[in-house]
């Protein structure tokens, strides 16, 4: 009986998550009961900034003459894009795909991501140009710098340790990226500021959000079995 109890407990810490626009699921053991819920949130900001570019310098025949300026990604309404929501002390489910990031078009793609530590991340290009990828961790150091000199180069590189990492391409100024790199299950909101949590363990729990300009104060949430949870964060400058 006392294993048995135990065997159950160990099926309620599994979670499913949408992250980038994949779910993620982890599987159930026949016979299990998972006592979760959902979290389905959006994210807002008053007023928003219109859309704007970013200048090219160099490269032109590649990159253009401008690229999007992704630094706030919000419609006419206000909804964020690249926000990052964590739950603290959920943890990610076994099988969660690898995270990825690509150059294309002179701009890393995705902007914004999260990914569990210890993941392996595969860096690639498809552009016909010389790009590095250059990690930096939260202490401002080097993780890794790797030249992409051709389209079509894969690269994999670990993240091993937790916290907000900036990718920059040493050859074109512009270009930046954010993989928050996290021990604790999260999703990034959508184009239209939305973010889902499916299958979070029922309880009560402490939600954060990152953005990489703008900033608001955690949520604390209370999940119910078979309920689904309203969250909505409103950003402001920090």
């Amino acid at each position: 009986m006392r294993r048995a109890a135990r065997h159950l407990g160990l099926g309620l810490t599994l979670s499913v998550a949408l992250i980038g626009g994949a779910l993620i699921t982890a599987g159930v053991t026949a016979g299990e009961v998972q006592a979760t819920g959902t979290i389905r949130g959006v994210v807002r900001m008053e007023d928003p900034p219109a859309p704007s570019v970013l200048s090219v310098n160099a490269d032109q025949a590649v990159c253009g003459d401008t690229v999007p300026n992704e630094e706030i990604v919000a419609d006419a309404d206000g909804r964020v894009a690249n926000a990052v929501i964590r739950l603290v002390g959920v943890a990610w489910p076994e099988g969660v795909a690898p995270p990825k990031i690509d150059n294309i078009g002179c701009q890393f793609v995705p902007h914004v991501q999260i990914a569990p530590t210890r993941s392996m991340l595969l860096v690639t290009s498809q552009d016909e140009t010389l790009h590095s990828t250059h990690s930096y961790d939260d202490r401002q150091r080097t993780d890794f710098n790797i030249a992409m000199p051709f389209s079509g180069m894969e690269v994999n590189r670990p993240l091993r340790r937790p916290g907000v990492v900036r990718i920059e391409c040493d050859s074109h100024g512009w270009m930046r990226a954010w993989i928050v790199v996290s021990n604790d299950l999260g999703a990034v909101s959508g184009a239209e500021g939305a973010f889902f949590i499916g299958q979070v363990p029922a309880g009560t729990h402490k939600v954060t959000i990152w953005h990489e300009v703008l900033g608001a104060v955690p949520q604390t949430v209370t999940v119910e079995a078979g309920q689904t949870t309203e969250v909505e964060f409103i950003l402001a400058s920090q």
